[in-house]
């Protein structure tokens, strides 16, 4: 195939599959109250259990004033708490509640029955394929 065809034509794809995937993405989180970025920085938070919001910051590749207003917001829904570190107060440390736990299970477990869904068309042969591809792929890309 023409290099300049294949580059197109999966550009086309790369958008087109992201705007749909993000939008049941989105739709899924919406009856928790979360968007993907908050899912995210829960997703972060329960994989360090304890972690200051500068490192999930970091992590996320973000500016901290946005960390920190996308944190507030999982605190007001009662799905993290946050508090300043014994050893050093000027760090911030975040942990999930026992609520944020279970609304991580749940998301996962809904995320779960989409892909599955999503791949419905595809034998499991053609899964396994594909999965390695995108493994290739995301070990590739910088």
């Amino acid at each position: 195939m023409d290099p300049l065809i294949f580059g197109k034509e999966i550009q086309r794809i790369s958008i087109s599959l992201n705007k749909k995937v993000m939008t049941n993405v989105k739709s899924l989180l919406h009856h928790y109250e979360i968007t993907p970025f908050q899912y995210h920085i829960l997703l972060i938070v329960e994989r360090a259990h304890t972690i200051s919001v500068t490192k999930v910051a970091d992590e996320m590749k973000a500016n901290p004033s946005v960390m920190t207003a996308s944190i507030t917001r999982l605190y007001e829904l009662n799905l993290v708490e946050r508090y300043h570190s014994k050893n050093d107060r000027r760090k911030v440390m975040v942990e999930l509640t026992n609520k944020g736990k279970e609304v991580i299970q749940a998301a996962e477990k809904d995320m779960q029955q989409g892909v599955e869904k999503l791949f419905a068309c595809y034998e499991e042969e053609e899964q396994q394929q594909f999965l390695m591809l995108c493994r290739q792929l995301d070990e590739h890309v910088t």
